[in-house]
This record gives structure tokens, sequence and C-alpha cells, in this order.
């Protein structure tokens, strides 16, 4: 009698327990048709979205941008501000319908065909993002996302050989922030040849190295640690900590020396465009020795336009066919890039191209 009495409370327990579990059923996830190494190939053609499963369209709201977050990675309406606009090249909802082209689904509900009114830029980074609330078809309780989905793309570019007057030598500093196969970030100065009638150039990347000089930081920085002074205030940082902007370049040198430190030639191409111009580089292999590290075929394509202040800015994508680590070779990768000019009277040293390199195919 008390086994019967047992077995008739611990049934009357669970029973809401039990009655309370839901299976999960996985959100709808989106990709960009043809996508390879962060790139796609041609602006003029449609951007083409597939999902994983059937999507509810009332719950699809979208739209591309120029991606440019700040040094926390927030985009600007994710800073505490949710009305501010992003500027969208394209937005699609389901109360206002598309503005900056047209957006398809298609009758599976899986293939979403989007044709901006104009073509998207080459050369910096852009962004599709998927806002929060997107649902499969079945309506599943658990088949919603929660958070806005970032897709980031750029184009490859080019050259026609139409020249540059944007573009001028001398000093630059680049962020390129490798996300796939693995996060990292390579920091370096180029000092760049640019003929301004064909747009080639040569230049040449070296590492760039915070600035170890504790005495930078009061009280003087130890440990090992260096003073980081920018973005401010002054704080002490280990070695390897990420810059946020390129606009952090004076906290760094160009470091040519061996073991660590690195320097390789590129030769690239670049054109007006608007106010701007694109750049992309033919692709280099950049070498370190330690850590035993090689990127084969280095190719960074960007945007550059002149800020208020004169100074060219510049988003775009990096990517790489072989990322090798000691001895093994973990694949192709893409990430990031920020870079920025720096003013030739205030700049490192920074090593130039051999003289005989060239200036390589338009």
């Amino acid at each position: 009698m008390r086994t019967i009495l047992l077995l008739v409370i611990l049934a009357a327990l669970v029973a809401p327990l039990a009655g309370s579990c839901q299976r999960y059923v996985a959100p709808p996830v989106a990709t960009i048709e043809g996508l390879e190494g962060g790139l796609l190939e041609d602006p003029s053609a449609p951007l083409v979205l597939e999902f994983s499963k059937a999507i509810d369209p009332s719950t699809l709201s979208l739209k591309i941008i120029l991606f440019d977050p700040n040094a926390e990675g927030q985009l600007p309406d994710e800073t505490g501000d949710a009305s501010v606009s992003l500027d969208p090249l394209f937005a699609h909802d389901p109360v206002n319908g598309d503005s900056g082209g047209t957006g398809v689904l298609d009758p599976t509900s899986t293939i979403y065909t989007i044709t901006p009114l104009a073509r998207l830029p080459v050369g910096p980074t852009l962004a599709v993002l998927i806002e929060p609330g997107l649902t499969d078809a079945a309506h599943d309780p658990t088949a919603t996302t929660g958070i806005r989905k970032r897709l980031i793309f750029s184009y490859s570019f080019n050259c026609t050989g139409a020249g540059t007057r944007v573009l001028v030598s001398g000093p630059y500093f680049f962020l390129l922030d490798v996300v796939d196969p693995i996060g990292t970030q390579i920091r370096v100065f180029a000092d760049l040849d640019v003929d301004a009638a064909s747009g080639r150039f040569v230049g040449q990347f070296t590492l760039a190295s915070r600035i170890t000089d504790p005495n930078r930081c009061s009280p003087p920085c130890t440990n090992g640690d260096v003073c980081q002074t920018l973005p401010g205030p002054p704080a002490c940082v280990v070695p390897s900590t990420r810059a946020g902007s390129p606009s952090e370049w004076p906290d760094f040198y160009a470091n040519a020396t061996p073991p660590v430190g690195f320097s390789f030639t590129v030769n690239g191409c670049a054109e007006d465009s608007g106010n701007g111009v694109t750049f992309a580089t033919q692709p280099a292999n950049m070498v370190v020795e330690q850590p035993a590290v090689s990127v084969d075929g280095l190719v960074v394509t960007a945007s550059f336009t002149p800020d208020p202040l004169g100074t060219l800015v510049a988003t775009g994508n990096v990517t790489g066919d072989d990322i090798v680590f000691g001895t093994s070779h973990l694949g192709a990768g893409h990430g990031t890039v920020q870079a920025q000019s720096v003013p030739a009277a205030q700049a490192p040293a920074i090593p130039g191209p051999p003289a005989d390199a060239g200036m390589g195919d338009p």
C-alpha cells in the first residue's frame, strides 16, 4: 500500500513537469548564396538569401547596411538609442514593405532575392541585418530568432586602370581582423607608392607592434605591460591587446625585425568611385617566424573615403587562401579591414617597397 501511495505522489509531481517541457525546434538560419571567404563576385547581380527552413514572411524584417561598428562591435542603433538610423541601402519590413529596391520570397519560402535600385558598393564591408522575431512557417513556439543576426560580406574588385586622384602615396595603418578559421587581429603599417594615372600601386606592409616604453603611462607600466594612450585615458595593457580603431596608430611602431617582426611587399590597384576610392591588393604571402604562422594568398579589398579633416578612412575585407600554424594547414580564412592614412610628418619609420618591386598589373 505504501509503495502504491509513493507512486501516485511521484506521478502527481512529474505530470506537470512533463506537460511543461517543449520540444526545441531551431529557428530559420539565413546564409548568402555564392558567398566565398566573405566575398561576392558580381555587385550587379541580385543578392540572394537562403533560409534553412520555410519562414513566415510576416515576421521577416531586414536591411542591408555599410558595416562600420564602433570599437565594441556595436552599430549606431545598438549603443542605447534605437531610433538612430543606419541609413540602409535596402530595407524590408512586413508593414512598410521595401525601400531601396525590391525583395521577393520564392514559393517555398526559403529563398529571398533582393534586387537593389543601385549596385551595392564595391570595397567596403557590408552586412545584411535580420531583425529579431523571424519565425518558421510552422509557427513552432521555439523556432523564433531572439537577437539580430548579421551576415557580413563584401564584393571583390577588378581594376580597370582608370586611375585615382583620391589615394595618394604615403603611410597608412591597417587593422586586419580575421574571424575565420581563428579570430585574431593583424596590425600593419603600409608605405604605399601610387601611380595616379593607372591606379597601380606597390606597398610594403610591416607589422605594427605596440610601443614598449612603460614610462608613457603614469605610473609606469610593469610586468611586461605597455602603455596604451588611445582612445584614452592612458592604461597599461598586454602587448597583444587589439586596437579598436586605426586612429590608435600613434601607440604603434613598424616592426620589421624577425623573429617577431615581419615585412612583405604587395602590389595592387586603386580606382576612384564617387568621392572615394576602391582599393585591392594582388595575392601576397605573409610569413611570421615567431609564432610560426603564414597566410598564403593574402588579399585586402577596401573602400577609402576622406573624412571632414581630409584623412582617408576605409573599411573592407581580407581573405587568405591558406592559413598555416606551424605545420597545420587550417585552410582559407577571411575577416574585415579598417584602415586610414597617417600624416607623413607624424608617421613612424616604415620600410618602403624594394626599388625593383614594380607596380604589377592593373
